[in-house]
C-alpha cells in the first residue's frame, strides 16, 4: 500500500451522530480517517507509503481547545445539544482542524511515513447533499459555475506524488504549501488530540 488518500467528508448531514454515537461531523470527517489510517499502519509503515486527508480552510475559523478534550468521551466527539441552525459550521470547522493535527502527528510518530492535509478548494460536489432552507438554494446558485471534482482533485494528486521534502506533514492549497498563520497549531494539543483519538478507537475496535 503506496498511497492512501482520506477523502470521505460531510457538512449538516442528515443525522446528528454516527452508529458509535459520535458527532458526526467530527465521527466522519476525523475519527473515520483516523481509525482507518491505524487499522493500515503495518501495510503503511513498511511501504514508507504516502497519507494524504483532505481538509478545508475552514478549519482557521474554530479552534480545538483543551476544553475539548476533556472528559470520558472527549466533548469534541459530543453532538451539540442544540442544532438550530440547518448547517453546523463550527463541527465541521473543528473536525477541519482535527484532519489538520492528524497528518502532522503522525509523520511525527512514524518517521517512515510521508504526508499532508490539503484544501481542495470550492468546487461542485455532493458534499451539501442533505442542505435545505437558504444553504439550499445558494448550493442551486453556485454549483453550476464552480469547477469540478477534477479540478479539486488536483492538490491531492499533487501531494500524493510529489517530493516533499521539508513540506512533509504540512497543509498545501493551490499545489502548494499554505503558510499557517503563526500560533494558529498548538503541539500541546495536537498530541492531546491523538491521545484521546487513539483511546476511543480502541474502544470501537471489534473484539
Amino acid at each position: 500500500l503506496d498511497i492512501l488518500i482520506n477523502n470521505a467528508g460531510v457538512l449538516s448531514p442528515p443525522f446528528d451522530v454516527t452508529e458509535d454515537n459520535f458527532e458526526s461531523h467530527v465521527g466522519i470527517n476525523y475519527l473515520g480517517h483516523f481509525y482507518l489510517t491505524q487499522l493500515l499502519t503495518d501495510l503503511l509503515v513498511n511501504s514508507k507509503a504516502r497519507v494524504i486527508t483532505v481538509s478545508s480552510e475552514s478549519h482557521k475559523r474554530s479552534d480545538i481547545t483543551s476544553d475539548h478534550l476533556t472528559g470520558d468521551i472527549p466533548k469534541l466527539f459530543h453532538p451539540p445539544a442544540d442544532r438550530s441552525f440547518p448547517l453546523d459550521y463550527d463541527r465541521y470547522n473543528l473536525s477541519n482542524r482535527a484532519r489538520i493535527y492528524f497528518i502532522r502527528e503522525l509523520v511525527m510518530r512514524h518517521p517512515q511515513l510521508s504526508g499532508a492535509s490539503v484544501h481542495p478548494g470550492l468546487v461542485h460536489t455532493d458534499l451539501l447533499r442533505s442542505a435545505t432552507g437558504l444553504p439550499k438554494f445558494v448550493r442551486a446558485c453556485f454549483d453550476p459555475i464552480l469547477p469540478g471534482p477534477d479540478v479539486g482533485a488536483e492538490t491531492s494528486i499533487f501531494c500524493a506524488t510529489a517530493e516533499l521534502g521539508e513540506a512533509n506533514g504540512g497543509n498545501f492549497k493551490d499545489c502548494r504549501l499554505a503558510k499557517l498563520p503563526c500560533g494558529l497549531i498548538d503541539p500541546v494539543i495536537q498530541k492531546r488530540l491523538w491521545d484521546v483519538t487513539m483511546a476511543l478507537c480502541e474502544r470501537v475496535k471489534p473484539e
